[in-house]
């Protein structure tokens, strides 16, 4: 049975709201930034094939310059799909801003960063996804943390927590496949290029009243490949993206719009 059908009344996540089937109006951009993952992007696009089906969506595929043959296997999977866009960075943006070409690119109602390492399996896909409406972002947090390794869930959880306290939210994953409006976040602007594009949306989307909810999720562990995340000029990059929100948005202290269900979730004892 589908969330949302039947006469038991609604679905409820983890956190205590409702969820509804996708429908086909909840159309979605899959922005897939990929730098060296040849060995990976196909199992990233079964994924997201696996996780929607026949619903409406496109998956826009951006090498970040990759010195393998990823973008010959982008090139072969977009062939014979006319959902997905292959596009090309000459020069390496970084994540973020692979994402933001992606984001440049996307038609859809929202949008959707999913790595593409293959680290979002089908059913935490479906499960981000099949909560679009509840709320203007859609943030997944994950219950099977030991799937990275502990320096990075160590790294992840100092970073939330600072985030949080310097902002006042109640953010539970600042990293993640983020589901958003694409016509909000055409309102922002995401200044770095870093990992921590998402961490500036989020705070800058949040500041400007957009609502929000969180679902939970399960990640794989990478099967091929290492992450670049923690490098330390990705690392002086995010403390720059830290100082820039601090003067452009200021430690703002009323509470977002978060759902109203999450938020009495989330304070429960």
């Amino acid at each position: 049975m589908k969330p949302g059908n039947g006469a038991m009344g609604p679905v409820r996540d983890a956190f205590g709201s409702a969820v509804r089937a996708i429908s086909a109006k909840d159309s979605i951009s899959f922005i897939v930034p990929c730098f060296n993952e040849a060995e990976n992007v196909a199992a990233t696009v079964g994924s997201i094939r696996a996780a929607m089906n026949d619903l409406d969506y496109e998956i826009i595929l951006v090498d970040d310059c990759s010195t393998d043959e990823t973008l010959a296997r982008m090139h072969e999977l977009a062939r014979d799909d006319p959902r997905i866009v292959v596009l090309h960075n000459e020069v390496n943006l970084n994540f973020g801003g692979a994402y933001k070409r992606g984001l440049r690119a996307a038609r859809a109602e929202y949008s959707m960063m999913l790595p593409g390492d293959n680290g979002f399996p089908a059913e935490s896909i479906a499960e981000v996804a099949r909560h679009a409406g509840a709320a203007d972002i859609i943030i997944p947090t994950v219950i099977n943390q030991g799937a990275r390794p502990w320096y990075r869930m160590v790294g992840s959880r100092g970073f939330t927590t600072l985030l949080n306290w310097l902002f006042w939210l109640k953010v539970g994953y600042y990293n993640g496949a983020v589901l958003q409006r694409t016509d909000l976040l055409r309102k922002i602007e995401i200044r770095t290029n870093s990992f921590a594009y998402q961490a500036e949306a989020l705070v800058k989307l949040t500041a400007g009243g957009a609502s929000y909810t969180h679902c939970q999720v399960r990640i794989n562990e990478r099967e091929v490949g290492r992450s670049s995340a923690l490098r330390w000029r990705n690392q002086k990059a995010v403390l720059k993206t830290i100082f820039h929100l601090i003067a452009a948005v200021g430690p703002f202290r009323t509470r977002p719009r978060s759902t109203q269900a999450d938020w009495a979730a989330r304070e429960r004892p």
